[in-house]
Order: structure tokens, then C-alpha cells, then sequence
């Protein structure tokens, strides 16, 4: 067996809240294959994640006795078109804090808020996609679509916001985020070995400048995602923006609560 990257992989799986455990542990690719599950209960791993994780250790050639991983439901084909939300959420003040705290502290508090978004997407049934800077891309309904992706893309959102208060308590100073949130058709193309994937398309781009324009605490939401959530979502309409690739003005919609039904 190839030793993989623990980060990577863990993410891959959808399950980069457990990276920080494996490396308090100094566990690594070459021992990945010895962990059964006892030790990954150890590690915190709910049972659940352990059954997932024993899986896709064993189709990577590790032992375990656990069973081939499993085929992914709803596969991404090459070049698939899905209907899909695009969350990005990023903390506020990056650069501030970078400069007031350092490189090494700004990666401690980084890693916190990545741990915490991580956790909190994969919870309401979101892929965390990529890592950027001090953002995180998540997708809802690709590789495996729910049918109220929208709705669980701004319950997760929400989420993060109220979390964000403890956050800052375990980082000793005060931290903001703000969130973007975008519904449409994208492009899905899976990565080798069928194991990634990516999306392109403009719901992306647009999760991703909405994201921009949300002051501190705010959740920002696409048109689309208010009118499919409008009977549920309280909110309140921000004056329209001009993007740059956009034919018209923006209209975004910053949310203030989702009610239950």
C-alpha cells in the first residue's frame, strides 16, 4: 500500500475534523493500515466515521478485516451536470490578524476555524471541497444529492455563525466570519481514480464573491436560495451589486434565521 497524506485522504473522505487528532497522535500513512477500531474510537472517531474509515483503509490495501470500501452513491460522472449549493466561508480580518499575530498563531487560529467549519459541513451533509487561504469551499448535492441541499447549506451556515462566540474563546481574541451562499448548475468532473472531484461553473464564482461583499457575521444567499427557502427564510434584501463576469446587478439576500417546519 501506497502511504497516502493523512490530510488529504481524511478530506477526501469528507472527514478532515479528525486531521488534527491523527497528527496529536503522529499517526502517519505508515501505520494507517495497523489502526483498528479500538483505535479510532480512541481518537474520537464517532462509530460511524470509524466504520467509514476501516473502509477505505481496507480498499487501500490496510487490514483491519474490514470489508472493500464500498462504491459512492450517486457517482460523479466525467463532465456531469448537477444542480448544486456552493457555500464559502472565510474568516474576517485575515489579513489584520496576520499581521497582529504572526504566521505560526495565525495558522493556530486557522486551523481552528477550519476544524470547526469542517465539522459543522460535513454534519448537515456537505463535501468540504478545498481550503483556501482562510476559506473554506464546501459543496452541497455533489458527489451525493439530498433534494433540500439549499436549505442544509444555510442551516450549516448558521451554524458556523453561532459556534463562532466559543471559537473565539478557545483562540483567546475575537473572531468574525462571513459566508456566501450560491445555488445553480455546475460541471462535476471526477479525479483519478474516481475518488475526487471538481465543479466549475458560475455558482461557484458567485458563493465565492458574495462571500466578499458580507461584512463580518453575515450570511449572504444567492436569489435562487431565497426563493426556494423564501416561506421559511427570514431575511432581508441587501442593495443589488455589479460583479465583475456578470451581465446584470447581483441580487443577494443577507439571512437572518431559518424557521422550522
Amino acid at each position: 500500500m501506497r502511504a497516502p497524506d493523512i490530510a488529504q485522504w481524511l478530506r477526501a473522505l469528507g472527514l478532515g475534523r479528525y486531521e488534527q487528532a491523527f497528527r496529536d497522535n503522529d499517526i502517519d500513512g505508515e501505520v494507517l493500515a495497523d489502526l483498528d477500531d479500538a483505535d479510532l474510537e480512541k481518537l474520537g472517531v464517532s462509530l460511524g466515521h470509524r466504520k467509514k474509515l476501516l473502509k477505505a483503509i481496507a480498499a487501500l490495501g490496510g487490514g483491519g478485516g474490514a470489508a472493500p470500501a464500498a462504491a459512492a452513491p450517486a457517482a460523479v460522472v466525467e463532465g456531469e451536470r448537477r444542480q448544486v449549493t456552493v457555500l464559502f466561508a472565510d474568516l474576517a480580518g485575515y489579513t489584520r490578524m496576520t499581521r497582529e499575530l504572526g504566521a505560526e498563531a495565525m495558522h493556530d487560529v486557522t486551523d481552528r476555524f477550519f476544524r470547526l467549519a469542517d465539522g459543522v459541513i460535513e454534519r448537515f451533509g456537505g463535501s468540504v471541497d478545498k481550503h483556501i487561504g482562510d476559506c473554506v469551499m464546501a459543496v452541497f448535492g455533489a458527489p451525493v444529492a439530498h433534494g433540500n441541499d439549499p436549505e442544509r447549506a444555510v442551516r450549516a451556515a448558521l451554524a458556523i455563525r453561532k459556534a463562532m462566540p466559543d471559537l473565539s474563546r478557545e483562540a483567546g481574541r475575537e473572531l468574525g466570519m462571513h459566508v456566501g451562499i450560491a445555488s445553480g448548475q455546475v460541471v462535476a468532473s471526477s479525479g483519478e481514480g474516481h475518488k475526487t472531484y471538481s465543479i466549475t461553473g458560475d455558482s461557484v464564482n458567485l458563493a465565492s464573491r458574495l462571500t466578499d461583499q458580507a461584512p463580518a457575521g453575515t450570511i449572504l444567499v444567492s436569489e435562487p436560495v431565497q426563493r426556494l427557502l423564501a416561506d421559511r427564510l427570514e431575511h432581508v434584501e441587501v442593495e443589488a451589486f455589479t460583479l465583475k463576469g456578470m451581465d446584470a446587478p447581483v441580487r443577494a439576500f443577507r439571512v437572518i434565521a431559518l424557521r422550522e417546519t
